[in-house]
């Protein structure tokens, strides 16, 4: 009775010691120190690229001047029968500008722009120059945001699967993993890996998430695209493992009977 009680009360002692390792393994930015001043990389514009859309409003202080430059739902403005004004803009809408393979988009009365490699601010500022060099609107005011701002989460993620951000286009890899659920107990912590296309070629960045370097990470800011893979931890590569294992000996054990049993009938 004493032996029983003393193996319970070490099995207790272990199982709580392990369950406070996994705890502790699962700390994020755990060098940080509460109050410490870090100084983090400046998060850079967005570069457009083929296939982004684009929401493109352009206003002036004469509305009707800029009905022909604004999609319905884009948030410019439309005439009704009886020649009111209004506004198009809804939340929910996406109408928007695709960028074609040559990243170019075909943009009312000017036609192709060139978008593909400009950040939203510089396009802004070539569809507004244009629109007054040709004399169309003198006082244009134009936004370019855009609207389809898409990255993947793969492995130890509690969700996993393409994830479109709208309303904002700055998105850190801490938003990306809370947006996902937050990671598995099985996750690796110091190799997250962001697959990144750099002058069309991919590139693999990896991150120790325990760490506050993560914020110098040269893709700690997200761009369209992005892969993020969490690899499993060595334990749950073990555990995968030995369940293979243990499935190819029962396999193997249940062919075995088989047979045993066949070469018995047949005799």
């Amino acid at each position: 009775m004493k032996r029983t009680k003393y193996f319970l009360m070490i099995a207790a002692m272990l199982l709580t010691i392990t369950s406070c390792r996994t705890r502790q393994q699962m700390l994020y930015l755990e060098d940080l120190k509460p109050g410490e001043l870090f100084t983090t990389s400046e998060p850079k514009d967005l570069i457009i690229q083929p296939d982004d859309k684009l929401s493109i409003k352009v206003t002036c202080k004469n509305p009707e001047l800029a009905l022909a430059f604004n999609m319905p739902g884009s948030g410019g403005y439309s005439v009704s029968p009886d020649g009111t004004i209004s506004s198009t803009s809804s939340p929910k809408d996406d109408t928007g500008y695709r960028v074609a393979t040559d990243g170019s988009i075909d943009f009312p009365i000017i036609g192709k722009i060139q978008a593909a490699g400009l950040t939203s601010r510089q396009l802004t500022e070539n569809i507004k120059e244009q629109l007054k060099s040709r004399n169309l609107i003198t006082d244009p005011y134009v936004t370019v945001d855009i609207i389809n701002f898409t990255y993947s989460i793969l492995g130890e993620s509690k969700k996993v699967g393409t994830i479109e951000v709208k309303g904002k286009d700055r998105v850190t890899l801490l938003d990306a993993i809370a947006q996902a659920g937050d990671l598995t107990q099985d996750a690796k912590l110091d190799r997250i890996a962001v697959i990144r296309e750099v002058n069309g070629k991919r590139q693999i960045f990896y991150n120790d998430i325990r760490s506050k370097e993560i914020f110098n990470s040269p893709v700690f800011y997200l761009k369209q695209n992005d892969i993020i893979y969490v690899e499993p931890s060595e334990n749950k590569v073990r555990e995968e493992s030995r369940r293979n294992l243990q499935w190819i000996f029962t396999g193997t054990s249940l062919l075995t009977t088989v047979i045993s049993l066949i070469t018995l009938i047949t005799k």
